[in-house]
């Protein structure tokens, strides 16, 4: 399980400050409620202004709002486009620049809600709204009759977009209704259907719809709002054909229905919907996830992110085109990283999700990808082969470099910082494991103006297991590091970015082969005299938490450890979560055909030979690793004797999504490791 997507703004903001402290301090707690960031920046057709999204938090409510700001370059500041800065984000121009289109939990005029609310642990929900590029009142798409109900806006499943003439708009959004029987409602009852599991409470199937759009929007911006799909599957990201006569989505059209919230490893593939009448058919048909699809400007060819297995929960991705004239003979592989020769890759393995506007022309696309530690942008030329090479050697004069570069122009300046913060910095590190395998980690070393050498150490193992650790800038990271502390990232096997052999590595081994990097790379701090090998914490969440509940069974060398959303018990993480997959695939079986795999890496397994004081935090309504998990690891402690406590957090899924949990998060880490540190006890 990976913790959480993390949200990356294009520009970070500090709040002004009424004074700067003269000297910078470390990261502090408060840093949580000081965020002001820019995102989703949107460039006008005429490349004249951008629109973007600011995100900031309101002391008021100590929590975040969002907002749609412009700026034009010119000398005057940006400025909201409303007064009041209302609800508002994802913004996107019409294809002639005079409409903004852009997604809001504001209610209607009246104050009449704009759709059924979900949980505060899913994702957000929202409706479509319009208003006039120059500025001005902001109309619904639709009214209070409007055939849909909350529209989706994450990374997988949502995507609004205008057809080519502009006349239309296409969006993802579930059905209005209740999706109980009128003998449930009558019961008080909810019979248990499948979802999409964490992230995802409270909404029905992801649907298709496209709105007529009025050429006058007064009241209402939709002439007419047809809804495309009529089943119980969810579609995704849809894209419209060059002469907007189809849509191309991806949809898991099978009863092997999961959660696809950070487990992209289901039968997805990418489907054509023509646009009049929904009529559906099959573009792609491999034996594992096809999604992301992006259609070439001239509509000759689709890429689309294709795994050829049903894997991990986080797989590698292969870059699939398909010729659009004959889908069933002209797709092709570019280049198979699953394969005998993935170690002599022409490109990198593509990201999810391929950039929204990869397409340079009917022959090139671009794509984000990550190897190793390293991220970067790759041009992939289909008229030279499956080479990459770098968009800095596109010329000045091509459309994609000018755009890029009025972007930058045109992006917000900075605002005057807050207080000075030391600023921890990363060094990375490479190691050999017990076996002989290459290992790579982050390693944040305090600012050494607070601390020196030996310093104490806390060891964070990322999610997964098949994330990856890629810098320390994280806050909690930064304020570790600011109390002292040398923060300790390992990238073992199993981790993302290190291509499908590494990341296979750990299949059948959890706790094996990966606490071995972890250890020796523990015992490579130690001989550099880096760390000091009395003062050692460790603190993980999600898989990171599963390594933490397995390090304290199998050693001893930890003064105290925090374990959040830990897996801690394999079959009840199997019966209880939203993501059976992730069980069948790492142990090749389920619980009852494999039950001495599922006892033998099972950390609840060996809690009694747990000395090391354990805090156990745990978000009450997590769907990927229940809070029957944690409770089970601190019940086992706590009849034990060994020092521990444990914090629920009301409201809260995976992610721990509120500001005043995440800063409880920090503060009870930091007195957690203060209480059990060797120093204070020799007080």
């Amino acid at each position: 399980m990976i913790a959480k997507r993390p949200i990356v703004p294009l520009l970070l903001i500090l709040a002004p400050w009424v004074a700067a402290a003269a000297e910078p301090i470390p990261a502090q707690v408060e840093d949580l409620y000081r965020v002001d960031s820019v995102s989703e920046l949107t460039l006008s057709p005429d490349q004249s202004v951008v629109v973007y999204c600011r995100r900031w938090v309101d002391p008021s409510l100590c929590d975040f709002r969002s907002s749609l700001w412009r700026y034009d370059g010119k000398p005057q500041e940006p400025h909201p486009t409303e007064a009041g800065q209302p609800d508002a984000r994802h913004p996107l121009f019409s294809p002639d620049g005079k409409w903004i289109v852009f997604v809001s939990s504001r209610p209607f005029a009246d104050g009449t809600p704009a759709f059924r609310p979900v949980p505060p642990y899913s994702d957000p929900a929202g409706d479509i709204w319009l208003m006039p590029a120059t500025g001005g009142r902001a109309i619904p798409l639709h009214g209070k009759e409007k055939p849909y109900g909350r529209v989706m806006t994450d990374y997988f499943y949502g995507n609004i977009a205008f057809s080519p003439d502009g006349r239309r708009l296409v969006f993802v959004a579930d059905v209005a209704a209740d999706p109980r029987t009128p003998q449930e409602i009558a019961a008080g009852v909810t019979i248990v259907r499948r979802d999409q599991g964490e992230g995802y409470t409270g909404y029905g199937p992801a649907q298709v719809w496209v709105a007529d759009l009025l050429p006058e929007p007064a009241e209402r911006a939709a002439a007419r709002i047809t809804r495309l799909t009529h089943d119980d599957f969810w579609y995704g990201d849809p894209q419209w054909s060059p002469d907007g006569r189809w849509l191309a989505v991806h949809a898991n059209r099978t009863s092997d229905q999961e959660s696809v919230r950070y487990s992209i490893n289901k039968d997805y593939n990418i489907w054509r919907i023509d646009a009049r009448d929904g009529r559906i058919e099959p573009l792609t048909r491999g034996p594992g996830p096809e999604v992301s699809p992006r259609i070439s400007p001239d509509g000759r060819r689709m890429v689309c992110l294709s795994v050829p297995r049903r894997g991990p929960h986080a797989d590698v991705y292969n870059l699939l085109v398909v010729d659009l004239k004959d889908p069933g003979h002209g797709s092709r592989v570019l280049f198979d990283h699953h394969g005998p020769d993935a170690d002599r890759r022409p490109h990198w393995p593509p990201n999810f999700p391929l950039p929204r506007d990869c397409w340079l022309d009917g022959d090139r696309f671009s794509t984000t990808a990550t190897w190793r530690l390293e991220s970067r942008s790759q041009l992939i030329d289909l008229r030279r082969g499956p080479e990459a090479s770098d968009l800095a050697t596109l010329g000045a004069e091509e459309p994609f470099v000018k755009r890029q570069q009025v972007l930058r122009r045109l992006s917000p300046p900075g605002k005057p910082a807050g207080p000075p913060r030391l600023r921890a910095a990363d060094q990375v590190l490479h190691w050999k494991s017990s076996d002989g395998l290459a290992i790579e980690g982050i390693l944040t070393l305090p600012p050494e103006a607070i601390a020196h050498k030996p310093y104490k150490l806390v060891v964070m193992p990322h999610g997964g297991p098949h994330s990856r650790a890629g810098s320390g800038g994280g806050l909690i990271t930064q304020v570790l590091a600011g109390n002292g502390y040398a923060v300790f990232q390992p990238n073992f096997r199993g981790s993302g970015g290190y291509g499908v052999k590494f990341l296979d590595a750990d299949r059948n081994d959890f706790g094996g082969g990966d606490m071995r990097d972890i250890l020796t790379g523990i015992d490579h701090l130690v001989r550099q005299g880096l760390v000091d090998p009395r003062r050692q914490f460790v603190y993980g969440t999600s898989y990171g938490g599963y390594m933490t509940c397995w390090l304290v069974g199998h050693t001893n060398q930890f003064r105290a450890a925090v374990a959040q959303n830990a897996v801690t018990e394999l079959n009840t993480m199997y019966y209880l979560s939203d993501l059976q997959s992730w069980i069948e695939w790492e142990f090749g079986g389920r619980p009852w055909e494999v039950p001495e795999a599922m006892k033998k890496h099972s950390p609840l397994t060996y809690a009694s030979a747990v000395r090391t004081p354990t805090l156990i935090l745990h978000s009450a309504e997590d769907r990927r690793c229940p809070l029957p998990l944690g409770l089970m690891f601190y019940h086992a402690l706590e009849r034990r004797g060994v020092p521990t406590e444990m914090v629920v957090y009301p409201g809260e899924g995976h992610p721990i999504r509120q500001l005043k949990h995440q800063a409880d998060v920090i503060r009870r880490v930091l007195d957690w490791f203060a209480r059990h540190d060797l120093k204070s006890e020799a007080k």
